[in-house]
C-alpha cells in the first residue's frame, strides 16, 4: 500500500479506530500487532517498520487532530523488545503541528492518550 492508493485513507481510518479501541483498554500495541490488523479488515499488509507505517502513524495522529493539540494516538504503538515508540515518534511529536515542548516525554503522551480515549 502507498499513500496515493485509494485504500490508503480508509486504512488510516481503520488504524485510528484500532488504536482508539486499544487505548480504551489502556494497553500499548506493538508495531507488529498493528501491522497485522489492517490485513484482517481487508486492507493490504502494512509492514511494521519504516515505509508506509511511518506515514500511516503520522496520518493517524492528524486524523481529526489537524491542529495537533489532541494526544497523538500513535504514542501507544511500541517496539516489542523495548516497549517504547520509535525515535521517529519523538521527531514527529516535536514537529508542526504537534510541537511538543522540550520537557515533553513519550510517556506523558501515552498517559494522555489513555486518559482521553479511556473515557469514551
Amino acid at each position: 500500500m502507498r499513500r496515493k492508493d485509494p485504500e490508503y485513507q480508509p486504512a488510516v481510518e481503520a488504524a485510528a479506530a484500532i488504536l482508539r479501541r486499544q487505548a480504551r483498554r489502556g494497553k500499548p500495541l506493538t508495531y507488529g500487532d498493528l501491522s497485522a490488523e489492517p490485513a484482517k479488515q481487508g486492507f493490504d499488509s502494512v509492514p511494521p517498520h519504516r515505509g508506509v507505517m511511518t506515514y500511516l502513524l503520522k496520518d493517524v495522529c492528524l486524523h481529526g487532530n489537524e491542529d495537533g493539540r489532541a494526544p497523538m494516538l500513535s504514542a501507544i504503538v511500541v517496539n516489542k523488545a523495548s516497549r517504547r515508540p520509535s525515535e521517529q515518534f519523538s521527531v514527529l511529536a516535536r514537529s508542526a503541528p504537534f510541537s511538543r515542548p522540550a520537557d515533553w516525554t513519550w510517556q506523558d503522551e501515552q498517559r494522555d492518550v489513555f486518559a482521553r480515549y479511556g473515557e469514551e
